[in-house]
C-alpha cells in the first residue's frame, strides 16, 4: 500500500489552545497506566486517557465515551479542526485518547496497525519531543514525523511505531477514524 500523509501546524483555535493547556496538560487531569504500549509481549508501558473506547471493544456503542462530556466535546472540537483543515470529513471516530509514554527501557514501541480494518490515523502532538513517530511500508520507514507541539499527521493505515523518549514525556491526542 502506497503512503497517503498529511500534515498541519496551524489548525488549533484558541478555545483548543486553552482546553489543552488547563485541561490536558494540568497536573490533575487523569492518566490511568497501561501495560503493554502495544501488546503484552514487550514488557514496556504507557498512560492513557481514553475519550472513545475503540469500537471493537464495545458491545453497546452508546457507552464508548469514557470520559466527562466536556472533555470529549473539548477533544472532538481539536480533531474537527485538524480534519477541516486537512481537508478530511471522517464517517465516525473508531478510537480516541491521550497517550503519554516515558522511557521504559526500550528505544520503541512495537510496529503495528491500530485495527484490523481500513482506516485512518490521528496524532497530535502536545508538547515537543525527541520520540519520532515511524510509518513502514513493506517493513521500511517511508516517513518520520518529529513531535512539535501542534503539530497534527494523519495517514491510512501503514504499520508505524512510536520511539519512546530519551529523556521527558511524549504526549499526544490519538484518533482513528473510517
Amino acid at each position: 500500500m502506497k503512503l497517503w500523509f498529511k500534515e498541519n501546524t496551524n489548525f488549533l483555535s484558541e478555545n483548543n489552545k486553552k482546553f489543552i493547556d488547563g485541561t490536558i496538560l494540568n497536573k490533575d487531569f487523569p492518566y490511568y497506566f497501561q501495560a503493554g504500549a502495544v501488546s503484552s509481549k514487550q514488557k514496556d508501558f504507557y498512560f492513557s486517557h481514553k475519550v472513545l473506547n475503540r469500537l471493537e471493544d464495545s458491545e453497546d456503542h452508546s457507552k464508548a465515551i469514557n470520559t466527562d462530556i466536556t472533555t470529549y466535546h473539548s477533544t472532538l472540537d481539536i480533531l474537527k479542526n485538524f480534519t477541516n483543515s486537512i481537508g478530511e470529513k471522517p464517517y465516525f471516530f473508531t478510537r480516541i485518547g491521550y497517550n503519554l509514554t516515558f522511557n521504559p527501557g526500550f528505544n520503541k514501541c512495537e510496529s503495528h496497525q491500530d485495527h484490523d480494518y481500513d482506516h485512518k490515523q490521528i496524532i497530535i502532538y502536545l508538547n515537543d519531543s525527541d520520540a519520532k513517530t515511524c510509518i513502514l511500508n513493506k517493513g521500511k520507514i517511508v516517513k518520520e514525523i518529529t513531535p512539535k507541539t501542534g503539530k497534527g499527521i494523519c495517514f491510512n493505515n501503514l504499520p508505524h511505531y512510536a520511539e519512546f523518549p530519551k529523556s521527558g514525556a511524549r504526549l499526544v491526542l490519538v484518533a482513528t477514524f473510517i
